[in-house]
């Protein structure tokens, strides 16, 4: 026989860790990384009539990081910039970030490293991999983190590996890989993503993954 609820305290509320700052704050700036996912896709699907094919891909993405590097340098060195950077992103620059470059403009030179080393559909995966599984693992382990491991959580590597291997599943069920090489990305972007790699995320998880998919799997 379980016992009545004692009234005087509140009900549990699971969405409760939801509404704090810091996980909002968390939200804002994944869902900022999340809008990178247009890079994958548009390495899977080429919508737009421009860029078409490796060499336009590599155009793109050294022009995006030659770009995003000169704004870090101004942002770095330059007062009036980071003044200005602060009042718009103060919150979702993380403390090693202020002088160093973005988590944005590295995940820009994984997209570079990744369309110059792998085939396009393996560029492509792991590139999803690193914004799905990094966005999925930061927001599922800042709400609900409890088990500490290598200063992370299992939570949060659970919501990482679910969010990968559904891209996997999305990426096998349309053809552009074999289950096998997909679903063996998404378990090692989420080893990498949880194992404590003095190498950021967005480079470790990408190629990583890129790299084990490859050796699975080269198109003919």
């Amino acid at each position: 026989m379980t016992s009545p609820r004692d009234p005087r305290r509140p009900p549990h509320d699971p969405l409760a860790p939801l509404r704090t700052e810091g996980w909002l704050t968390e939200a804002r700036r994944k869902a900022l990384h999340l809008s990178f996912f247009v890079l994958p896709l548009e390495l899977l699907f080429q919508l737009l009539p421009w860029p078409r094919g490796k060499s336009e891909f590599r155009l793109l993405f050294i022009a995006l990081v030659v770009g995003a590097i000169a704004l870090d340098l101004l942002r770095i060195h330059e007062r009036r910039v980071g003044d200005l950077f602060r009042r718009f992103f103060g919150g979702m620059i993380r403390e090693h970030e202020r002088f160093n470059l973005l988590g944005s403009t590295y995940l820009l030179l994984a997209a570079l490293l990744a369309i110059e080393i792998f085939p396009q559909p393996v560029a492509a995966a792991a590139l999803g991999f690193t914004v799905l599984g990094d966005a999925c693992a930061a927001i599922v382990g800042k709400a609900w983190g409890r088990t500490r491991i290598f200063n992370k959580s299992l939570e949060g590597l659970a919501g990482c590996l679910a969010a990968c291997l559904a891209w996997a599943a999305f990426l096998a069920a349309t053809g552009h890989l074999p289950w096998s090489v997909a679903v063996t990305g998404a378990l090692v972007a989420s080893l990498v993503e949880f194992l404590p790699i003095p190498l950021d995320d967005n480079l470790g998880i990408t190629l990583s993954a890129g790299y084990a998919m490859r050796l699975l799997w080269m198109p003919a």
